[in-house]
């Protein structure tokens, strides 16, 4: 999550601004959590202001958006989450076709597939 951060903030050492991240509530909830993105488009779909797209990623219009959060409600996944310092959603656009956070994984838990 440290890759994603420092992609997309340079020189920002925490994790909470990254657009994936871990949930362990175990054994209702273990894994990543990021945008997949789904056949449906359910985020894009139900977003009242239109805030959406697609474009390879979902992409958000900032000046439309009105935090209103439907977006991470119908997100299948909870790979839509809040950014905690704008309030507006944080959603994977996997570094803009470099998968930041797949490079980096030690372990390779994480990859493209």
């Amino acid at each position: 999550m440290l890759a994603c951060t420092a992609a997309h903030y340079p020189g920002m050492q925490s994790t909470k601004q990254a657009k994936i991240y871990i949930q362990d509530a175990w054994p209702e909830i273990d894994g990543i959590h990021v945008c997949l993105p789904c056949k449906e488009k359910f985020c894009i779909k139900e977003c009242p202001e239109n805030a959406l797209a697609w474009d390879a990623h979902v992409v958000l219009s900032p000046d439309r958006c009105t935090q209103c959060g439907v977006c991470v409600d119908v997100c299948p996944v909870g790979g839509v989450r809040v950014h905690p310092q704008t309030g507006y959603p944080n959603i994977c656009d996997t570094c803009n076709g470099i998968f930041s956070c797949a490079k980096t994984c030690p372990t390779g838990a994480i990859s493209r597939r």
